[in-house]
């Protein structure tokens, strides 16, 4: 199944470094040179497989099949990369495709005679086979321009494509390096990134799902293949027919007109749709593939994901009026997803915590959530569950508590079990580990959660679980929880110590960002609630609850546009009769009113089908938001100009500033929403120092810098 390579090292890879022995060093550290070896060690698999695809041909009795290889006959696809080239190739053979006329008929003539015609025609192919193959490897060049490069770098351009549409988070250096653990065959690189990243069942890799069908036609337009719906119709179709053994050697005329027909007609409805996975996973363990660790990088984005997920979740358990009317603040202030409990209930338990023993200093109703303290929020609950998990275990490293917190769904005490059934000294979750945790999710009020969590909570904790457990949460039952956690009241706060207060034009500013947010606030609510009104799916039948998340950078603007034409919005709805939430996502425009170009439209969504869909402006964001499966702007066809290079946005753009924006650091301007002047020292300070900056003088300091040669700088935005 992997192919017939030519000799190069006795691990591979031609050098005695390679992929073969499955102890090949790190070849992907992300640098030009690493990334270039790559190629070359995955080109050199594809040399192989193209020299057995060549040989499997009738090359001199077809003249057809030499450019129409040449041109189409690209390695990716649902089949081995062999399979997938001479299926690839025989996908686009049309009637310039039949023998070559006056080829004699072998059988007609006496045995002697026909024996001598096969070995003149397989010496004819031969010679063929080679000049072709010559042709393939001669353009080897990576700085040739993308019309001059072979069918093997066009194949090598569709597979990195392939990877990063179908996967978020995934870097062209990470993808060239599960390219060349598994020797440039797609479906076992596939394979092999689901079991680094621990995917769920519901995020397995599905043959005719929609965010594989988007990739397989990223990739062939990558590859700048001539006939991409050709392409798309035989890929489909070879899935039919992998499970009958299709012949890849010695094929005859008949057979290659055979399989043409059997690839231009697809099944309709695949009753085996796991057969190419299953035969990938054969091949994975053909390879004998020891990789070394995924990116850190990726693992903590794709737990941010399931984290985000679960507080989804939790703004749906709590009564959504009490969430807008109080809860919120809690919620984002310190709504943490560890502690004893799973991650749901403790986001409840720490939310309804706070705010009852650090209520808000005054009562907002709010509509829409704070995007960017939500995501903060998400980001320090994994860097305490990260902490919480390396103090309970020793010797464990921190990429290594990731993956445990991935296998383990983010349950902190099944990670943990995990980890000692794997040989690791585990501890409990102490003074210690807790105080931990709280440090590295800057904790508001450090002391009194490690009071309430090591004190009071174990005392309740029964209590606590048996109104949890329950169906729904009545704002009865949440008053309930308030009373039982609220003996903690008693623990004082950390911010008994003398607060600055702000200046008159910092106090200036506050008031200004929050007149700002209260007008965004109102304008993407009566945009969501047209929205909904003039859902044809929806219409009459849902009532507009919560705005979740908010994106409002979408689309492409010129230098003259002061705003991006879109926003995207995840939001709750209620059934009419108010018995259970829903939730949503919109597209609205940005415009005052919608136009032809820019209407505004929205269906709901679901978190179990998070994956089959994605966006290029929420995440270069760094934004969380559910998408539909349909059209949108920033979906399938803004990837397709990617996979074309036609696009502002880049792969590499995406995970660079997604990844910036995700997690978030110092103080945010949104934070004025729920400005305490009591407790939040650190609000002030900034402000006061930003009201500092603003005003200062720099013809002043510039000229006593001159004298002094010192320049005061120390401003921290």
């Amino acid at each position: 199944m992997a192919g017939r390579r030519r000799r190069f090292g006795s691990d591979g890879d031609g050098n005695g470094e390679g992929a073969g022995t499955g102890t090949a060093p790190n070849l992907s550290d992300g640098s030009r040179a690493d990334m270039d070896r790559n190629k070359r060690l995955i080109l050199e698999f594809m040399y192989g497989y193209y020299d057995e695809a060549l040989a499997a041909l009738p090359l001199e009795r077809m003249p057809a099949l030499a450019p129409r290889l040449l041109e189409s006959g690209v390695c990716f696809g649902f089949g081995d990369p062999v399979t997938n080239i001479i299926a690839n190739t025989l996908s686009v053979i049309g009637a310039d495709g039949e023998p070559a006329r006056g080829e004699p008929v072998l059988e007609s003539a006496g045995a002697r005679n026909r024996k001598r015609k096969r070995k003149a025609l397989r010496e004819r192919d031969a010679r063929a086979r080679e000049e072709i193959l010559s042709k393939i490897v001669a353009g080897d060049d990576a700085r040739s321009p993308p019309e001059a490069r072979t069918i093997a770098e066009h194949s090598l351009g569709g597979l990195v494509t392939f990877l990063t549409s179908y996967f978020r988070y995934l870097p062209t250096w990470d993808a060239l390096r599960y390219l060349r653990l598994c020797r440039a065959d797609l479906l076992a690189a596939v394979r092999l990134i689901e079991l680094d990243r621990c995917h769920r069942r519901q995020d397995k890799f599905r043959i005719g799902s929609h965010a594989v069908k988007v990739a397989v036609k990223c990739a062939a337009l990558s590859a700048r293949l001539p006939n991409v719906d050709a392409f798309l119709t035989g890929s489909s179709a070879l899935v039919s027919h992998l499970a009958n053994n299709m012949p890849r050697r010695g094929l005859s005329v008949q057979d290659v007109a055979r399989l043409s027909e059997l690839l231009k007609k697809p099944l309709l409805e695949l009753k085996k749709p796991s057969i190419p996975l299953d035969l990938a996973a054969v091949r994975c363990r053909q390879y004998d593939i020891k990789v070394q660790p995924v990116l850190k990088e990726s693992v903590r984005a794709i737990l941010l994901d399931r984290i985000h997920a679960v507080y989804l979740k939790a703004i749906t358990r709590i009564p959504i009026e009490d969430f807008r009317r109080r809860y919120q603040h809690g919620f984002l202030k310190a709504g943490y997803c560890y502690g004893s409990f799973n991650p749901l209930f403790n986001i409840i338990i720490n939310t309804i915590w706070y705010d009852t023993v650090f209520p808000a200093p005054q009562t907002l109703e709010l509509d829409v959530m704070c995007t960017r303290m939500l995501t903060r929020i998400e980001s320090w609950s994994l860097d305490g569950l990260i902490n919480l998990l390396l103090c309970c275990t020793n010797g464990l490293s921190e990429h290594d508590s990731m993956i445990y917190l991935l296998k383990s769904n983010l349950d902190l005490y099944q990670a943990i079990e995990m980890a000692r059934k794997d040989g690791y000294q585990t501890f409990s979750c102490d003074d210690a580990a807790y105080k931990a945790a709280a440090n590295a999710s800057s904790h508001p009020q450090r002391e009194a959660y490690l009071h309430f969590v090591m004190e009071l909570l174990p005392m309740v904790k029964s209590a606590v679980m048996k109104l949890l457990n329950t169906q729904t949460l009545s704002s009865n039952k949440i008053l309930e929880l308030s009373m039982l956690l609220s003996s903690s009241r008693s623990q004082p706060s950390e911010s008994l110590e003398r607060i600055d207060e702000l200046t008159k034009d910092a106090l200036a500013m506050v008031s200004t960002y929050k007149e700002k947010f209260f007008s965004q606030q109102n304008f993407v609510r009566k945009k969501v609630e047209a929205a909904l009104l003039n859902c044809e799916q929806t219409k009459e039948q849902y009532e507009f609850r919560f705005i979740c998340t908010v994106n409002e950078s979408v689309g492409s603007k010129s230098f003259r546009d002061s705003k991006y034409p879109y926003s995207h919005v995840n939001f709750l709805a209620s059934s009419k009769d108010k018995t259970c939430l829903t939730l949503f996502f919109a597209q609205v425009s940005n415009l005052d009113e919608d136009s032809e170009h820019h209407r505004s439209f929205c269906q709901p969504v679901s978190i179990l089908s998070s994956s089959e869909a994605r966006c290029c402006y929420c995440e270069f964001e760094g934004t969380r938001i559910l998408h539909p499966v349909e059209s949108y702007c920033g979906g399938f066809m803004d990837f397709e100009k990617m996979a074309k290079g036609r696009h502002t946005v880049t792969n590499a753009r995406i995970i660079s500033h997604g990844e910036l924006i995700a997690c978030p650091v110092g103080i945010l301007e949104e934070e004025c929403i729920y400005f305490d002047p009591g407790r939040d020292a650190k609000f002030i300070g900034a402000m006061n120092k930003t009201d500092w900056g603003a005003n200062l003088n720099w013809g002043d300091e510039i000229r006593r810098f001159k004298q002094t040669g010192a320049l005061q700088m120390d401003v921290t935005f």
